[in-house]
């Protein structure tokens, strides 16, 4: 029965990052029939899996270069290729070849982003943001921050935010940020005082109060205060340091 239950278990996060990666593809169609709602949900959906599948790796002690390798290939359709699709259909296709050749960029730097990541797994045996800061944006908080101004856009309606040329600087700034060695902070690797634990569950309720209540408006405030932590750690790490 144990040896059953193993044999179940070790399959948890590839079947994870799988679904990860389905999630991110089938984004890809809805935003090719400009259903913008349904091609973010399904990028979120993707995050959601992204997250469990690496929470389950390290619980059930089933890491493996095989699922390095499947969570890259994942999080490059779903936070590489999608977001940018999204993003070039909804916004910078109005520039012709410029908004294709920035969306290849923000592909490229995912790609060169996320290639970093596996190689140090080979060389060190372990990835390069093992500790408390990633080295550059990571793949998801990047699909993030290049599909916050569509979640302005969906909030306030605002035309401004569908800009092409706004979009177009956006898609560039992440791109180099991914690809930079600035520190970014990493939640899952942030070590909490156990006296603090009350605060931190009032807070995830609050979050998730709001994203099940005011799903945009909660998401713009989240990368907002991602925004500010990136300028805190470069402050903290490179300034003083």
């Amino acid at each position: 029965m144990i040896e059953k239950t193993n044999y179940i278990t070790k399959y948890i996060p590839n079947v994870l990052t799988i679904l990860s990666l389905t999630s991110g593809f089938s984004s890809i169609r809805f935003s090719m029939e400009e259903k913008w709602q349904i091609a973010i949900y399904l990028i979120l959906l993707a995050s959601i899996f992204d997250f469990f599948d690496g929470w389950f790796a390290r619980k059930l002690k089933k890491d493996s270069n095989f699922g390095a390798e499947l969570d890259s290939l994942s999080d490059f359709v779903s936070f590489g290729v999608a977001p940018s699709i999204l993003i070039f259909l909804w916004s910078t296709s109005l520039l012709g070849p410029i908004g294709w050749g920035t969306t290849l960029f923000f592909v490229i730097c995912s790609s060169l982003r996320l290639a970093r990541f596996t190689a140090d797994i080979y060389i060190t045996n372990k990835p390069i943001d093992h500790n408390e800061y990633f080295t550059g944006i990571p793949s998801p908080a990047a699909a993030g921050l290049l599909l916050l101004p569509i979640l302005f856009f969906l909030e306030f309606n605002f035309n401004f935010f569908s800009n092409a040329y706004l979009n177009l600087i956006n898609c560039i700034v992440i791109g180099f940020l991914m690809i930079s060695k600035i520190p970014t902070i990493s939640v899952k690797n942030i070590n909490i005082n156990n006296k603090y634990n009350p605060w931190v569950l009032i807070i995830l309720i609050i979050i998730c109060i709001g994203l099940a209540s005011k799903l945009w408006l909660t998401l713009i405030i989240l990368f907002i205060f991602y925004i500010f932590s990136i300028f805190y750690t470069i402050y903290k790490n490179v300034i003083v340091n």
